[in-house]
């Protein structure tokens, strides 16, 4: 394992892992908690003729869900989990390549693994492999966001019809 100055890399990587335990133990436990709070807003609304008569309570609870879930922490944890998971593959993956440009020029000295080219590469690589994998699992979170709550009911009622 590559040290520096006395520092392990792999207390990143935990320390990164932990990070996306604390998110995915905060969505489960937010999952967990809108469909308890869902049911009691029901409960309290119904009665008090707050909700639309065309939606039962398992339609209420499912608009009610979709909109207050802690979509964020999920997609974080999810974000953390498959950098994890993906850059091992295009780490090896660019290796591959890497080792094929280098044969192609002629193993010249210049880009030869283990000198500053070589290690400039795979610094921007990881940087560019981490915000790639963000970015899309970013633009899946917003393309799948939910509307507002009145939207969403409206949604669910034309839905049923």
């Amino acid at each position: 394992m590559i040290t520096f100055g006395g520092i392990s890399f792999q207390w990143f990587l935990w320390f990164f892992a932990a990070i996306g335990l604390i998110y995915a133990l905060r969505a489960v436990f937010g999952y967990y908690n809108i469909a308890r709070d869902a049911k009691a807003d029901y409960d309290y609304k119904y009665p008090q003729g707050m909700i639309d008569k065309r939606l039962d309570e398992e339609s209420y609870v499912r608009v009610y869900r979709r909109v207050h879930n802690p979509r964020s922490s999920a997609y974080i944890a999810g974000t953390i989990f498959a950098i994890f998971a993906i850059t091992p593959i295009t780490m090896t993956i660019f290796e591959f390549i890497y080792e094929i440009i280098y044969n192609l020029s002629g193993q010249s000295r210049v880009i030869e693994p283990g000198f500053l080219v070589w290690q400039f590469l795979i610094f921007f690589f990881v940087i560019f492999n981490c915000a790639a994998i963000a970015y899309f699992i970013a633009r899946r979170y917003h393309r799948r966001s939910p509307g507002t709550f009145l939207a969403e009911i409206d949604t669910e009622i034309h839905s049923k019809t």
